[in-house]
């Protein structure tokens, strides 16, 4: 299950960072072109636009694999490690309910851009095709933060905020050891 993941995230990050790349090319080569005369895209911000959308909902399945979404950082505090087992399952329960209700809301307005016939204003792209990184988004960030739940409640993985707190905990130690060493 672990190398799905792994792969699932790799081909989110390529994508992610092929759209933004083409998005940055696309902008820069339209306002250099407009600042010289040279050439102009009458479609180049539509084309930011939905690449930035489409990178943002592939983006959430690379950030939530890696535990990097915001989160409560005070609850480990109060609440010992088998609590924190209960909320983080309740919590991937709920992000599955809300992948779910993306999913099923998604499908329809889908399915409506399909029967409308409606084409994005510049590019004349199919409108649904815009509409499908959101639920293969939502979809593929629910997966990725039930595994990483899994992993952090089975010890084979830490959340980022635990590792990052971890890590300035060793600097400070570090520090000392350093002070007393000097003295």
């Amino acid at each position: 299950m672990k190398k799905v993941i792994d792969i699932i995230v790799k081909i989110e990050s390529i994508i992610a960072v092929l759209l933004i790349a083409a998005m940055l090319v696309i902008i820069f080569i339209n306002t250099f072109g407009r600042y010289t005369g040279t050439i102009t895209f009458s479609w180049a911000e539509e084309f930011a636009r939905y690449c930035m959308i489409a990178a943002t909902f592939l983006g959430i399945g690379v950030g939530a694999a890696k535990g990097s979404h915001f989160s409560a950082d005070i609850l480990p505090m109060f609440v010992p490690e088998k609590g924190m087992k209960v909320f983080r399952i309740i919590v991937a329960i709920l992000v599955v309910v809300f992948a779910v209700i993306c999913v099923w809301y998604g499908k329809d307005v889908i399915a409506w851009q399909i029967a409308a016939g409606q084409k994005t204003p510049s590019l004349q792209w199919p409108m649904w095709l815009m509409y499908t990184a959101i639920p293969i988004g939502i979809v593929l960030m629910a997966i990725t933060f039930c595994y990483h739940t899994y992993e952090v409640n089975a010890g084979l993985a830490v959340d980022l905020d635990e590792a990052t707190e971890a890590a300035m905990e060793a600097q400070a130690l570090e520090a000392e050891v350093e002070e007393g060493g000097e003295k």
